[in-house]
């Protein structure tokens, strides 16, 4: 299915879900959706023809028993990796949607690459420490191949 952008009902789309700046922004290869991350660490879905809000997936506080004896700021770079923590946990700076759209995928200054279901915004599943924060992500053949840049 090709989405034609020339019958939304809308000339640009407004997110004004996010409380900070907007990281990035990734529309699905059918029009349906936008999904859009931020500064403040969440995630948004939206209705491209509608422009309505869908979903969120937040951003979440691990449990003070993973952080660095450090401790202070917001948490850049000092929290240890921890694969149950269910989403980011600091900015998110770049999105990515699998080919058949199910799953997304996002990549945060907290140094986590989180996997989401994109029809119920779940979170389903999180790699952690990799050394710095990715700008560019891509998923390549339904999730087997992940690419960061």
């Amino acid at each position: 299915m090709q989405f034609d952008f020339t019958t939304s009902t809308h000339k640009f789309l407004r997110t004004g879900g996010h409380r900070f700046s907007v990281t990035s922004a990734v529309a699905s290869e059918s029009g349906k959706y936008l999904f859009t991350s931020g500064k403040e660490g969440h995630i948004f879905k939206w209705d491209l023809k509608t422009g309505k809000k869908l979903g969120t997936m937040y951003k979440v506080r691990p449990c003070s028993s993973t952080t660095d004896v450090k401790g202070k700021g917001k948490g850049k770079g000092l929290l240890s990796p921890d694969s149950d923590v269910k989403g980011h946990t600091d900015e998110v700076l770049s999105l990515a949607i699998s080919g058949d759209e199910k799953v997304l995928v996002s990549a945060g200054r907290d140094r986590r690459i989180c996997v989401w279901a994109t029809e119920t915004c779940e979170w389903q599943k999180a790699f952690v420490g990799y050394l710095g924060h990715k700008d560019a992500i891509t998923v390549r053949y339904n999730l087997s191949l992940l690419i960061l840049f």
